[in-house]
């Protein structure tokens, strides 16, 4: 079985090692977020697949696992062992994929299907001689990406990075790990809120709170990925809301 990571969403930073994994798959399952009107994955490894010019692949191969992301209701834990399972059945046809976005290794779906496995194989699913072989194939992550955005070589030797997810933290938690990599030392340092979407509000005012005079003097640079591009002068924007899987990244300078 490949957990194969397919990038942060341009189908031309998949790796030729991914593309060649999933044409040599039996069956590919993707992540179907909301009743299939997010398909991200499954449309980066197509549109890869096109652009290696290799044959496209069959629809038939292709198969939806829901997940909840953004708005959970709590299904998720039952959801994956549902997921794990048919993985499982379908294994014995022949090899499968599953495909996430970004890295499978760094705040993927791919977490909770691996847990789920692996308690259906403390439940003795796997037995009379199966064996699941797992192949992890990585991705670009969306932070390595995000950092391709700045254009600028900020994580250096000597330097820290704190990353972080603001889901569920407050104001005094968000000020807490702001000021844990502002104390450190020598600059750059670096703090990177992953899923900051419904949080960039929460972020900037802990920044400027703490740091104003240091934001103006450009000792502090803020900096917003959203849907793959940079967000310029975002923080003069009135509405602050932003997509769930945007990054905010704060340099130290």
């Amino acid at each position: 079985m490949n957990i194969i990571g397919v990038g942060p969403g341009d189908p031309e930073l998949i790796t030729v090692k991914a593309v060649n994994a999933a044409i040599n798959s039996k069956f590919i399952f993707y992540p179907d977020v909301c009743g299939g009107k997010s398909r991200v994955a499954y449309d980066i490894i197509k549109n890869a697949v096109r652009l290696s010019g290799a044959k496209e692949l069959p629809e038939e191969m292709f198969l939806p696992l829901e997940v909840e992301m953004k708005r959970s209701n709590g299904r998720n834990g039952d959801l994956y062992y549902k997921n794990a399972i048919k993985i499982i059945e379908k294994l014995k046809e022949g090899t499968c994929s599953y495909i996430t976005i970004g890295d499978p290794m760094f705040y993927s779906t791919y977490y909770g299907l691996h847990n789920a496995i692996e308690d259906i194989r403390s439940d003795n699913f796997l037995k009379s001689g199966y064996e699941l072989d797992i192949n992890i194939i990585n991705g670009v992550s969306s932070l390595h990406y995000a950092l391709g955005l700045i254009g600028k070589p900020y994580i250096i030797k000597n330097g820290a990075v704190f990353i972080t997810v603001p889901i569920k933290k407050n104001s005094a938690e968000i000020e807490r790990e702001i000021r844990f990599i502002a104390d450190k030392y020598p600059r750059p340092q670096v703090i990177v809120f992953m899923k900051a979407g419904a949080y960039v509000k929460d972020i900037l005012s802990a920044f400027k709170r703490m740091y104003a005079a240091a934001l103006t003097e450009d000792r502090v640079k803020l900096y917003l990925i959203e849907k793959s591009k940079l967000v310029n002068d975002f923080a003069e924007r009135d509405c602050l809301d932003f997509d769930y899987f945007s990054i905010l990244i704060g340099v130290f300078v």
